[in-house]
């Protein structure tokens, strides 16, 4: 599971099998680790969560929660649907933007790896003869 933080959103990517594991767990989570103690660790999480009816970030100095209402994280995982969005107001000027997708494959200059979900643009790439290279 990948984290990504600009400004003031997070947004989270995740492969097929970590989708997979959220599906079937109904939590994943991931450490970004910057020192040997417990305490020089960030833990990130995406949750699906009962009785909740909108997607919300928690957070304290150790742990950073993005949860999902249960529906919404099983119509996500079990469809073609790419992502799950939110706007969370922090204060009464500012709101954290909240997006966790499902990780494509890039169009050019990588690897092959399954465990990616196939890029919806790869469709659209003309076939031979177009003058485009076909991925």
């Amino acid at each position: 599971m990948k984290l990504r933080i600009h400004g003031n959103s997070i947004r989270l990517r995740l492969t097929r099998s970590e989708v997979a594991r959220f599906t079937a767990e109904g939590k994943i989570e991931a450490a970004l680790k910057f020192g040997p103690e417990a305490s020089q660790r960030l833990i990130y999480s995406l949750e699906a969560v009962p009785g909740i009816t909108l997607m919300s970030a928690y957070g304290s100095a150790e742990h950073l929660r993005i949860c999902v209402p249960c529906a919404v994280a099983q119509e996500w995982a079990g469809t073609e649907r790419i992502a799950m969005a939110a706007k969370q107001s922090v204060d009464s000027q500012a709101e954290l933007d909240i997006l966790v997708e499902k990780e494509f494959r890039r169009l050019h200059g990588a690897k092959f790896n399954p465990d990616l979900y196939p890029n919806p643009l790869e469709k659209t790439l003309a076939e031979p003869g177009s003058g485009r290279m076909k991925v």
